[in-house]
């Protein structure tokens, strides 16, 4: 399909005007961030080198389809975040999230997904975050568009966590690697608790594909005991 040439005047030879003109012209496009801007340092060492500038790229929607070892991940993440001073944001459309995270990044619960989504737009856009986090929805093409232009305006870091991605996006995989789970033993050498787990994440866009091995200590946690997240469970509890 051929593309009609961009006419361009002395005046828009700037990169500046250029931007301006491919957002005129093409206004469904997303324009990748400027390369001067520093890419995002989670502390995850081997997770921020498997980006193409090491570290989550700012102003550019980061999609993890698969949801495998996503949430702890991201949990130590968002906390590497919060011990160098830096803000955090986490998006929780379904209110699956504990009470224990209230000491973690800042965690908005919605009640339906159109608020989620909503949300997401304010704090990408707020530019007040260095990494917001996005679970539990699953926008289409067109909220994918507009957040991944949110996001371009705030140029914080941003990770959906959903099946639906857009082509330019880079994407994260991940699996387990269970031989490499290390346990705790009990007293009669029966295997009692997971102490650290192991998985593979990758990092694939157009012209790069990256994999790294993380390990990660292993948290237990209370279960919410009601099915109704609008009701509180037999603790007493709505977390």
């Amino acid at each position: 399909m051929a593309v009609a040439a961009l006419r361009t005047s002395p005046s828009q030879t700037d990169p500046a005007a250029l931007r301006r003109l491919l957002v005129e012209r093409f206004p469904d496009a997303v324009l990748l961030p400027d390369r001067a801007s520093p890419p995002v340092a989670t502390g995850l060492a081997e997770f921020d080198r498997i980006f193409p500038q090491g570290g989550l790229p700012r102003g550019r929607l980061v999609a993890w389809p698969t949801q495998v070892g996503a949430t702890a991940v991201l949990r130590a993440a968002c906390h590497g975040l919060l011990q160098r001073g830096e803000r955090a944001a986490w998006v929780d459309g379904q209110r699956a999230l504990g009470g224990e995270w209230i000491d973690g990044p800042l965690v908005i619960r919605p009640r339906d997904e159109s608020l989620a989504l909503k949300s997401a737009e304010i704090l990408l856009r707020s530019g007040g975050f260095s990494l917001i986090v996005l679970t539990g929805v699953e926008p289409d093409q067109s909220a994918l568009l507009r957040l991944s232009r949110m996001v371009h305006e705030g140029q914080g870091a941003f990770i959906a966590v959903s099946p639906r991605t857009l082509t330019a996006s880079i994407r994260l995989s991940s699996r387990f690697l269970l031989d490499r789970f290390r346990w705790s033993v009990g007293p009669f050498g029966e295997v009692a608790a997971v102490e650290t787990v192991a998985l593979e994440v990758a990092a694939t866009a157009p012209g790069w594909s990256r994999s790294a091995t993380l390990t990660l200590p292993a948290a237990s946690h209370d279960l919410r005991h009601a099915l109704d997240p609008d009701l509180a469970d037999r603790r007493g509890a709505l977390d």
